[in-house]
């Protein structure tokens, strides 16, 4: 059941492409949020799991759907599973479930899971930086925060031995380059330009 709730979601999606309107990235004093949701904890703010899962489920559902939305774009080798609040990822060898709650045994995996989704993030914004080289668009597309291996502008967004004030800071950074993202698709990107196309046929 959650597996066809979220096919008909995406389905939805593609249809409609009004991903700014389906998807409002912003913040909430120290915590990124996404539709509402906020991702991460901190000392003074014990953020339920089910919250934190939901702001995940729908940004897996956001990358999936935006590099979807891009015909000549595939990933290499890692595979994101929007399945509602249960979102999954894959390396190509094994899956993650990307959701909590987590304990101190499961914490490897999840952090696992947050890599592998921060690598698809990464190599989705090198296509895009590709994509407006080659339609000499200046300058090219750039995240505005950093991404290298497991980090975010320096900070990590593994669990693992982390102090969740970091780690939610984090998580932040990397909410804001999806939604840069995001602009990046429905403006010069490829949905920007075919919804452009569009309107000229009609007019």
């Amino acid at each position: 059941r959650k597996i066809g709730v979220a096919c008909a979601q995406l389905d939805a999606l593609k249809r409609t492409n009004i991903y700014n309107d389906v998807f409002h990235i912003w913040h909430d004093g120290p915590f990124g949020t996404i539709n509402g949701f906020r991702m991460g904890k901190t000392g003074k703010v014990q953020v339920e799991w089910d919250e934190i899962n939901a702001a995940w489920g729908q940004a897996v559902l956001l990358l999936h759907t935006m590099a979807s939305s891009c015909e000549e774009f595939e990933f290499s080798q890692n595979r994101l599973m929007p399945m509602g609040s249960y979102p999954k990822v894959s390396d190509g060898k094994n899956t993650y479930e990307l959701y909590g709650p987590v304990t101190q045994f499961l914490t490897a995996n999840y952090d696992k899971a947050m890599c592998v989704f921060l690598q698809c993030l990464q190599e989705f914004s090198v296509y895009a930086k590709q994509y407006d080289i080659a339609h000499q668009t200046k300058p090219p597309f750039q995240l505005p925060y950093k991404i290298e291996g497991d980090k975010v502008c320096s900070h990590t967004v593994r669990l693992r031995f982390n102090i969740n004030d970091k780690w939610t800071k984090a998580l932040k950074y990397l909410l804001a380059n999806l939604k840069v993202t995001l602009v990046w698709l429905t403006s010069s990107g490829p949905v920007g330009r075919r919804q452009r196309g569009e309107r000229r046929q009609a007019d």
